[in-house]
């Protein structure tokens, strides 16, 4: 490409440079940075019954299903999948054969651990048809 040529198209880019604008405006920064993150929790739970146990939650107040976190063997302990802070969760234990263990709505720290301890003596009732 000749020297003129050359110019011609610097000239040409440089004079569109301007043209370009772009409609939207640049994103507004977030007021809350701690906001942005995930807000989840750790989960263990320690499992002395002599029963392989489903753990799930429930949000308390939403017609939503149950979520399942993981699966824990008899006398064992083990760390759940993560679940939502700073919402009030039901925690659920759930046997193979059905019976169920239902904490009251508790809510967990954002990036907090808490540990459930199943005593070996726990009581599992049968599953309610309307929360399977």
């Amino acid at each position: 490409m000749g020297g003129t040529a050359l110019t011609a198209c610097v000239a040409a880019l440089v004079a569109c440079s301007g043209c370009y604008r772009s409609s939207a405006a640049p994103p507004e920064p977030d007021p809350d940075p701690q906001r942005a993150r995930a807000a989840l929790a750790t989960l263990h739970v320690d499992n002395q019954t002599p029963y392989a146990l489903t753990v799930s939650y429930r949000i308390a107040g939403h017609s939503g299903g149950q979520v399942d976190i993981g699966r824990i063997a008899a006398v064992t302990r083990a760390e759940m999948a993560p679940v939502p802070a700073g919402e009030p969760l039901i925690l659920v234990a759930r046997t193979t054969a059905g019976g169920e263990l239902t904490l009251p709505p508790r809510t967990f720290a954002m990036d907090g651990t808490w540990t459930w301890r199943l005593d070996r003596a726990a009581r599992f009732v049968p599953t309610p048809p309307d929360t399977r």
